[in-house]
């Protein structure tokens, strides 16, 4: 079987990789990451005979372009070449970003004349029908995951919050992290944007919880934190599982 995660931006992509590794036992595979237009970045994984594509689209606004760019293969593909199951990955940064993502999805989806069968739901895997590049039908399975369920929040946002839940200790860190952060530049002179907030919070907590190993970039903290003991991921990545 052949899947693709396509997730927002570089910690999306950092910690997806871990996750995959540890928690399902999944290695680097032994050939060329598979290079798409509108995927930055990409690492290919490997799990028995099954192939799995890791794809850092570098912003929200470019997952549904690397979608598009994935039906489009798959319907001119050859048996066997396809992706069978597409995952698609983003933060819920606000209220309605669920709704307008199913809305673009769809959209997608018509454009190249799939079938779906049931209508797409967060957290839910749907059957999509579809005829390749040799007339002959074939199913993609896919998942939408806006992370986290319920808030909303950056993927760094829905990390903190994973710790704060598990630990009384570290969320009282983090709470006073998150309010030096929001006061301490009050000019905005450098936190010009929402973004450079959220990853500042992320930042400051990991500053104190990892002073001793003086991490010089965040992928190298993604990396080394064990994010599978952490119930909250458990939770919202259960589903990948089922790329196997």
């Amino acid at each position: 079987m052949n899947s693709i995660i396509l997730c927002e931006g570089s910690s999306d992509f950092v910690l997806l990789q871990y996750y995959m590794r540890t928690v399902y036992g999944w290695t680097d595979a032994r050939t060329q990451n598979i290079r798409l237009d509108s995927i930055k970045r990409s690492r290919t994984l490997k799990k028995d005979e099954n192939l799995l594509t890791i794809g850092g689209c570098g912003g929200c606004s470019k997952i549904i372009p690397a979608f598009e760019k994935i039906l489009q293969r798959n319907s001119i593909s050859a048996v066997g070449e396809a992706f069978d199951k597409v995952v698609i990955i983003t933060d819920r940064d606000e209220v309605g970003t669920e709704e307008e993502f199913i809305k673009k999805i769809n959209t997608s989806v018509q454009k190249y004349q799939l079938m779906m069968k049931d209508d797409i739901k967060n957290n839910t895997w749907l059957s999509c029908e579809y005829q390749n590049g040799h007339g002959k039908k074939q199913i993609m399975e896919l998942l939408l995951l806006v992370i986290p369920f319920e808030d909303t929040g950056a993927m760094e946002t829905f990390l903190l919050n994973a710790i704060a839940n598990d630990s009384a200790y570290d969320a009282e860190i983090i709470r006073k992290g998150n309010q030096f952060v929001e006061e301490v530049d009050k000019e905005r002179r450098y936190l010009t944007k929402r973004r450079y907030i959220t990853k500042s919070k992320f930042d400051v907590y990991f500053s104190i919880r990892t002073a001793a190993e003086q991490f010089v970039e965040r992928q190298n903290i993604l990396k080394r934190v064990p994010w599978e003991q952490y119930s909250q991921i458990q939770e919202e990545f259960q589903k990948l599982k089922d790329l196997t």
